[in-house]
């Protein structure tokens, strides 16, 4: 049987890793094992270089006080799980273009494959979490049909944008640039609060921020150091 590792970045018990953990439970033996609290822009940064808490809700679900890299790290080096699979997410908000470099969700997955274990990350348009149900199989099948999840790089699943009510296809992309403003508010309380503002930008074809205007599902391979994916261009689109 196939064993999954599941973590996250929005918390344990936030509404898209328990959608995931139910809808993974077909698919192997799912291990759930995400930071305890919102760990959203962590990236891949670690805190376990210090002592951490570990709580065990049930034999199969864990949370750690810590960031997404550090869940995933002691599933594998912790509890020595091994896994076949690690599947990041449902993030709550896209993960497209420069917003992957932040994510915490993507990070976990980056930590899986410095694990050596093929990983892949998930996300749906903010409060999407609908997008995600009617497709879920379908990409699942593409995923492990086209055995497209590597070691060698994080495959970055976006569900269908809000704009849509229909998705069109899945796309193999790749990752979008789209220029931004941002700018600083004071707060009440006399904090600052960072905001951002996206600028006029001409989407590319077959990137991810494309695939989310016009409709698609897109999985983009996001990969550490410089060598060729090879293996992906036939599955360059898939029309559900």
């Amino acid at each position: 049987m196939r064993r999954i590792l599941l973590t996250n970045d929005d918390g344990y018990n936030a509404l898209g890793i328990q959608m995931l953990y139910e809808l993974l439970q077909p698919y192997g033996e799912v291990f759930l094992v995400a930071p305890h609290d919102h760990m959203s822009g962590a990236s891949v940064s670690r805190v376990f270089w210090f002592e951490s808490t570990i709580q065990k809700h049930s034999d199969h679900i864990y949370s750690v006080q810590g960031t997404p890299a550090d869940a995933v790290h002691f599933g594998l080096f912790g509890l020595n799980l091994a896994p076949d699979l690690i599947i990041s997410g449902i993030n709550n908000g896209l993960n497209i273009g420069i917003d992957t470099i932040y994510s915490g969700t993507v990070g976990a997955a980056m930590e899986g494959i410095k694990g050596k274990t093929k990983s892949v990350a998930m996300s749906v348009d903010w409060d999407h979490f609908e997008s995600v149900r009617p497709y879920f199989v379908e990409v699942m099948t593409f995923l492990l049909e086209h055995d497209l999840p590597s070691k060698q790089y994080v495959l970055n699943v976006n569900f269908l944008s809000k704009k849509h009510t229909v998705a069109k296809g899945i796309v193999i992309t790749d990752l979008a640039f789209r220029p931004m403003h941002h700018y600083y508010e004071e707060t009440k309380s006399g904090k600052f609060r960072n905001k951002r503002e996206f600028l006029p930008y001409e989407t590319i074809p077959y990137t991810d921020l494309w695939a989310a205007e016009e409709g698609y599902i897109s999985i983009t391979p996001l990969q550490l150091g410089n060598r060729t994916i090879t293996g992906l261009q036939e599955c360059q689109k898939k029309v559900l």
